[in-house]
């Protein structure tokens, strides 16, 4: 059974009771049945429509909801008992989209995680920002640099329109902020980020090749989301040559080259820094 949230011929569901009489009376009794759930945030309780129909061995439940709601609602810490499988996207994809994939992807992430919870009004600005972040991947940026590069002719957009749009887009899980970590201090810094995409293959299908250095952007962007799911956190390296990251998992530190084949190479361990070390 196919249940799409926003198909408007089930706008009349105002109660997850509702929901889940409808579901039940449609399904066959005491057969293997299977639900799949669109948009699952938009049912009212999704979390016990999802439970209650879970609950009987009967029957499997898969629902797709916009990563923008479902972890805005809370959802995702109740689906992670319950489910055997959990993903958040955009991720980084394994093969290259078409041109079809890649344009229904976009258009659905900016319609549901970016336009609509945020309230942005310039679907062009928008878009604009993320180009430059494509064109600029894992260069360091500052928001007067993005502010005097997309404002167009005869008009200034200020630093502080650009910081609420890339907090929009961030939310929305199509880029992430890379803190700078400064090997000369060894701490993090509060200047200087980097930006990468959470799917490297969709950023090309939408943008393109970077014009320079496309090569080394693409598999920094690539260390970066690999060493990112492996990682307490993850910071980009500044003031020491041949190195990249550096990454933590709990109290224990290591630095990470990114060789010109794409891959990483540990380069050594570093010991905690002297502020962790201070309060052990």
């Amino acid at each position: 059974m196919f249940i799409d949230t926003e198909d408007p011929s089930l706008r009349r569901f105002s109660t997850h009771e509702q929901v889940i009489d409808h579901v039940l009376e449609t399904l066959p009794g005491n057969s293997q049945s299977y639900v799949f759930i669109r948009e699952a945030a938009h049912m009212p309780g999704p979390e016990v429509v999802i439970g209650t129909l879970a609950a009987s061995e009967r029957r499997t439940v898969f629902a797709t909801s916009s990563s923008r709601r479902l972890l805005d609602q809370g959802l995702a810490g109740y689906f992670s008992t319950r489910l055997s499988h959990f993903e958040v996207l955009p991720s980084e994809s394994s093969a290259p989209y078409t041109p079809a994939e890649a344009k229904a992807r976009w258009n659905e992430i900016f319609l549901h995680d970016v336009l609509a919870p945020n309230r942005i009004l310039e679907v062009a600005l928008a878009g604009r920002i993320l180009g430059w972040l494509s064109d600029n991947l894992g260069d360091p940026v500052s928001l007067r640099l993005i502010s005097a590069a997309i404002s167009p002719a005869h008009r200034l957009v200020s630093p502080h329109t650009v910081e609420t749009y890339l907090c929009a887009l961030e939310d929305s899980h199509l880029v992430e902020k890379a803190v700078r970590w400064d090997t000369a201090e060894e701490s993090p810094q509060k200047t200087g980020y980097k930006y990468y995409f959470t799917d490297p293959q969709l950023r090309l299908a939408r943008y393109g090749a970077a014009p320079l250095d496309e090569g080394r952007r693409m598999a920094l962007n690539r260390v970066w989301l690999h060493l990112r799911h492996r990682s307490d956190e993850v910071f980009t390296a500044s003031g020491t040559k041949g190195l990249d990251f550096i990454t933590r998992i709990g109290s224990e530190y290591a630095r990470w080259h990114v060789r010109e084949d794409g891959s990483a190479e540990q380069v050594a361990d570093t010991p905690a820094p002297a502020f962790i070390r201070d309060m052990r």
